[in-house]
């Protein structure tokens, strides 16, 4: 499972193609696959999937619930609503001419997006079974849970089971069995590995009917129907049988506030307990079922949950301190008299009880009792911050705080996890990013400056040279990779002028790739110039051969398309930064690294041998073994 994989045939890598566009398109995709609050989906021709989410909450009006999106705040300008539409029973919206808008969708499963991701990876299944168990053992270390969520789910179902196969009569050899490498996914433990929700998660996903649809046409599934569950439900019951085993996992899922999906997981499989210690442990109180076949914990004697009716504060913060607990258990049982309060938020973050994560995420809470000024929370906090990793959710988090010296260290957190998730596939990689600030681009360069600060610090400073450019190129110096240094580099260019993608690539090529440094050229802009040949001169003049161009194309002229032109003309990818990656702190620097990680990788003769070649997200897959089940689950 750890070992790194043997002798990878150049060839097979050259023959995946197709494999590769597909992997590019799901890493591409930038919206949830799983919303915690409501919205309406609708339409969106423009969209991979043919439609979007939004939030929107409904509200009763007369006799009518009225549907209304939730625009997000913009700087110190309330929260908008805007009207969408009238729900009917069916979920449906409609207009005041009675047509449907779209549909309204309660928090949970965002199926039109799940049943197209399923879809995608059904694609690389029919082109190459082999590459989808890579993707998917590759897919298990990784942070991006609802991807995963999908691909344990497929190989769960898919058909290569180990089947015997047959030659006059007897058994040839054995197939490979693709569904143990779903099992390990949902067994296998480590820093991002599957928890109880997740496994949960997985059932909900082969449950619906466009997934089913989708098994069916595959051959997964015979019934008309039931939905496939292939491996599904022997998992589950290995995973519960190995918790039951070991009484310290169980005991840590109730503390996690996992125990009524531990209920809800054995329930859904029929798992029968091996003695009462695993209903007494979750609290759960059998009751003989109808036919009888009842036979564990009936008469076990179940515990009342614990509660905190009654105490003080203090008594409560000695129970934080002396059970260490986690803040969500803690509010979880907080009496309503008493509240979330400074003392007793205190505890919490000395008892251990909030995670670095979560220190950043709690941050506009802390603030809100004033902890933020105590030196013990400022010191935990710096440490958070410098251990950040994943997302930039802090600098989400850093919108709703008001001290200013506090948003900047979330502001921090955002610039430091970025700069990691790039580090490694920036290695050997020289990054030209250039930025049109035409007349066109009047409405869009304060948008794209915005994007800018959100991902251009993530990339190292030595490799990384930018400029701006209308009829002229100018090249911008960052003084700092961080989102303050960007913003202050691009401050005093304003929109205006003429077209000329060209000039902005003169303005940097006397920054050469260095021998070994493959060089990607990213362009923000609306592509408002008709002149690829220019654009083409300006990197061949230079001696210039990117691998791979990157366009996050903003509103503006948008009819030319130099950008993707030239690319053609060239021969080398081009691949979209979709602005909606920008919307959500949680995906910016997960999609761009592996939008980045797709970039080919060129021939470099005479490289000097201590340089490493980087892997493309293919041979990265590729090289990735296929996992394992653990032994107690073979």
């Amino acid at each position: 499972m750890v070992n790194a994989a043997q002798n990878i045939d150049p060839q097979r890598l050259e023959a995946l193609g197709p494999a590769e566009h597909v992997v590019r398109t799901l890493t591409n995709y930038t919206d949830h696959l799983i919303h915690n609050r409501p919205g309406w989906i609708q339409p969106d021709p423009s969209a991979n999937i043919g439609a979007k989410w939004a939030y929107a909450l409904w509200k009763t009006e007369g006799d009518q619930r009225v549907v209304y999106e939730r625009l997000p705040k913009v700087r110190k300008q309330p929260e908008r609503r805007v009207k969408i539409g009238v729900l009917g029973e069916d979920m449906k919206i409609r207009n005041e001419q009675g047509q449907i808008v779209g549909r309204f969708m309660n928090p949970g499963l965002y199926e039109e997006a799940i049943v197209w991701v399923y879809r995608q990876i059904a694609e690389i299944w029919k082109m190459d079974n082999d590459f989808s168990a890579h993707f998917a053992s590759w897919s298990w270390g990784k942070d991006h849970r609802d991807f995963k969520n999908i691909l344990a789910a497929f190989m769960l179902v898919q058909s290569r089971a180990g089947e015997p196969v047959m030659e006059n009569g007897k058994v040839a050899f054995f197939d490979d069995d693709f569904r143990a490498v779903g099992e390990a996914m949902c067994l296998l433990r480590g820093k991002y590995d599957i928890n109880p929700k997740m496994l949960r998660r997985i059932r909900k996903i082969l449950d619906l009917e466009g997934v089913a649809q989708i098994n069916r046409e595959l051959g997964f599934s015979k019934s008309a129907r039931e939905p496939a569950m292939g491996r599904y439900p022997g998992a589950v019951r290995k995973w519960l049988r190995s918790k039951e085993r070991n009484p310290k996992l169980l005991e840590g899922l109730v503390k996690s506030e996992f125990k009524e999906t531990v209920k809800a997981l054995s329930r859904s499989v029929g798992y029968k307990p091996e003695s009462p210690v695993f209903c007494q442990t979750l609290r759960w109180k059998q009751d003989q079922a109808k036919d009888g076949r009842r036979v564990v914990a009936l008469d076990a004697k179940i515990e009342k949950a614990d509660t905190w009716e009654g105490l003080s504060e203090a008594e409560i913060c000695q129970r934080i301190t002396k059970d260490r607990m986690g803040y969500k258990g803690v509010v979880g049982r907080l009496p309503p008299e008493i509240g979330l309060t400074r003392a007793i938020m205190m505890a919490v973050i000395e008892a251990g009880g909030l995670s670095d994560k979560d220190m950043i995420i709690y941050s506009p809470t802390i603030e809100e009792l004033g902890l933020h000024e105590v030196p013990a929370v400022k010191a935990r906090l710096d440490k958070a911050v410098k251990a950040a990793e994943g997302d930039q959710r802090g600098r989400n988090v850093g919108s709703r705080v008001k001290d200013k010296a506090l948003k900047a260290k979330l502001d921090e957190a955002a610039d430091i996890a970025t700069a990691k998730a790039m580090e490694e596939v920036t290695r050997n990689l020289r990054v030209y990013v250039v930025v049109d600030k035409s007349g066109s681009m009047h409405r869009s360069l304060e948008v794209a400056k915005s994007y800018l600060t959100k991902f251009l610090g993530g990339f190292p400073l030595d490799r990384t040279h930018v400029s701006v450019f209308n009829s002229m190129g100018t090249e911008v110096t960052l003084k700092t990779a961080t989102a303050t240094g960007v913003e202050h580099a691009f401050s005093k260019h304003q929109a205006g002028g003429g077209t000329s993608y060209a000039e902005g690539v003169r303005a940097i090529a006397h920054h050469k790739p260095e021998p070994g440094e493959d060089l990607l050229v990213i362009f923000v802009g609306d592509e408002g110039d008709y002149s690829p040949d220019r654009l083409v001169q300006a990197f061949t003049g230079a001696g210039l051969r990117p691998v791979a161009f990157g366009l996050l194309l903003v509103p503006g002229d948008n009819r030319p398309r130099v950008v993707q032109q030239t690319a053609a003309m060239m021969g080398i990818p081009c691949f979209r930064i979709e602005e909606g990656l920008f919307n959500d702190p949680y995906t910016i620097t997960r999609t761009l690294r592996n939008l980045i990680a797709t970039t080919p990788v060129g021939q470099h003769h005479g490289a000097p041998v201590d340089r490493a070649p980087r892997k493309t997200l293919v041979q990265e897959i590729l090289e990735t073994p296929l996992l394992k089940r653990p032994r107690w689950a073979a």
